[in-house]
């Protein structure tokens, strides 16, 4: 197991990203690309200049020892949407070129849930041929079990998040999908998020790691589908234990990224507040992780 961060909020590109994580001490960096528009064939294409620039990086990450640990897409699939599966097939065929060229071996992506009696076979229909077409190019597609950003401050009667049954259905119906997993979703939901790795970890490839307060009297006053009773915190200031969480990583042999995230609205504010989150964040999980 080794600690790495979500550089994306830092507001830099690929290139200081892996430049941070060195100075750091960290082997790895994540970086997640917001939807994007690929219209024509040719625009899922790499242009010199992007090839190029991304050459360089993968340069720089093999001086300082630092690996694009996974690009994430912040974009959601609606596999019953024509014009969603379009957009999603052709931003991944760009991001697996990205990808490549990086040296970075998986894409993490989100799932809207269905309402259909049908919608998981529908998904898994969809998903098998481009796992497949992914690992011929020695890539793997990685499902996160976190909040879309597009929902992370909505309430849940707009919206509802992926069960673990249906986790588990789309990991056993498409096989070599893997899964990315957001302790802190889990915890707000209810889910024993410990017991839970035992079953998940032969699919586990990616941990979120991110903290998470619930607001028991805004529950109490309006139900689960009033306001937001839930939100994201900076790791160690929240409610996930994280002495046992990662014992229990390393008993069922993790060997993955334990990935920093940072979408507490306080440790977002400004620069100096991410350094400070991350600086905080490493002080919890370092003496646990021990890389």
């Amino acid at each position: 197991m080794r600690l790495c961060f979500d550089a994306t909020r830092f507001g830099s590109g690929l290139q200081e990203a892996v430049e941070l994580a060195a100075a750091k001490n960290l082997q790895a960096c994540e970086f997640s690309f917001a939807s994007f528009d690929v219209g024509e064939k040719s625009q899922a294409d790499l242009d010199s200049a992007e090839t190029a620039y991304l050459k360089s990086v993968a340069e720089i990450c093999k001086n300082h020892d630092v690996e694009i640990s996974c690009l994430r897409l912040n974009s959601v699939l609606h596999a019953k949407e024509r014009k969603s599966l379009k957009e999603f097939k052709a931003m991944l065929d760009k991001l697996s070129k990205v990808a490549s060229l990086l040296g970075c071996s998986k894409i993490v992506f989100y799932l809207e849930a269905g309402a259909e009696s049908d919608w998981l076979l529908s998904v898994e229909k969809l998903l098998n041929p481009i796992v497949e077409k992914l690992k011929k190019s020695g890539l793997s597609l990685l499902l996160s079990s976190g909040t879309p950003e597009i929902y992370r401050a909505k309430s849940l009667r707009g919206w509802r998040p992926l069960e673990p049954q249906e986790w588990r259905d789309l990991l056993a119906g498409v096989p070599g999908l893997g899964l990315s997993f957001a302790v802190a979703d889990s915890a707000w939901q209810g889910i024993e998020y410990l017991r839970m790795l035992a079953v998940l970890a032969p699919a586990l490839e990616h941990v979120e790691a991110q903290d998470v307060q619930v607001n028991r009297q805004i529950i109490s006053e309006n139900g689960l589908f009033g306001p937001l009773w839930w939100r994201y915190m900076t790791v160690g200031k929240g409610q996930i234990d994280w002495a046992q969480f990662v014992e229990a990583l390393k008993l069922h042999e993790y060997r993955g990224s334990l990935s920093i995230q940072f979408q507490d609205d306080f440790s977002s504010e400004n620069e100096l507040c991410l350094f400070e989150a991350l600086d905080t964040s490493l002080k919890v999980l370092a003496p646990l992780v021990k890389y």
